[in-house]
């Protein structure tokens, strides 16, 4: 696929956002340059980093002219270093990519091709495997495939069941910009409150292919901050609440469950603490 974009604007931007990175993020930007569709640019926004992060991104963009950029700023966060990428973006679509994740190759020409099949399309989203710090799979096809629940407007389910990874995502720049990005208040179920926000109001489709590679590794947010995901994710879902209670009241039971995973969540991070 050889897509280009009128001008001088890519047809896709990634949106890196990176804090103390240097471990991983060669790794990360690598698998972005060995896609299939070249028509990209990567924005990277390193967050106020103090290891050789700056340093490393910096040889990239001077190998890379004009396919990366990077802009620094004082640490802020996640959601503020994603929305801050996408302030600076060129591309029609944005993609996003986590500094420890990976893209296989073909990651952004099978998603190009379902937008230029379907133009009513807002989002896409792919099957993910799980590799380790030394990027070997530990599981392979996480998510499990349900037409009905991957494909559509898919909010109803969404909301009781976090299954789009943000790694995997791309989604349409207008779509971004007309549900405001991410919200400052999360750090780390922001994910989680953008796609509600983005799928209350577009359509999804997905791709039953591991295209991501996510990286669970001891330094992840799940290992360290479960409380604070947590309460993250039970602030977003009570928003939600606050909007339409009978929702909520029709849907108990699977609001039950959604409490009692992160309930076993916890138990299980507490275990490998032990």
């Amino acid at each position: 696929m050889t897509s280009t974009q009128s001008g001088n604007n890519p047809l896709v931007s990634v949106i890196i956002p990176v804090f103390n990175g240097e471990r991983y993020l060669s790794e990360t930007i690598g698998s972005v340059i060995g896609q299939t569709v070249k028509d990209w640019e990567i924005v990277a926004v390193n967050d106020g980093s103090t290891d050789q992060s700056q340093a490393i991104l910096e040889e990239f963009a001077a190998r890379n002219p004009g396919l990366i950029r990077v802009i620094s700023v004082q640490n802020g966060g996640v959601s503020r270093a994603r929305n801050t990428g996408v302030s600076e973006a060129r591309g029609t679509y944005i993609a996003f990519l986590d500094q420890d994740d990976l893209w296989m190759p073909q990651k952004l020409q099978l998603q190009l091709e379902q937008f230029h099949s379907d133009n009513t399309l807002g989002i896409s989203f792919t099957n993910e495997s799980v590799i380790d710090r030394h990027g070997s799979i530990v599981r392979e096809n996480v998510l499990v495939f349900n037409g009905k629940r991957d494909r559509g407007y898919v909010f109803e389910h969404l909301v009781f069941e976090d299954f789009i990874p943000i790694s995997s995502v791309m989604l349409k720049r207008e779509l971004f910009t007309g549900i405001g990005g991410f919200d400052l208040k999360y750090s780390l179920a922001e994910d989680y409150d953008f796609l509600l926000k983005a799928v209350r109001e577009a359509r999804v489709d997905y791709i039953d292919a591991p295209l991501l590679l996510y990286r669970q590794h001891g330094g992840s947010g799940t290992y360290k901050k479960i409380d604070q995901i947590t309460r993250e994710s039970f602030s977003v879902l009570h928003s939600w609440k606050a909007r339409d209670p009978w929702f909520f009241r029709k849907h108990f039971f699977h609001y039950f469950l959604f409490w009692l995973k992160f309930r076993i969540l916890k138990l299980k991070v507490s275990l490998k603490k032990v």
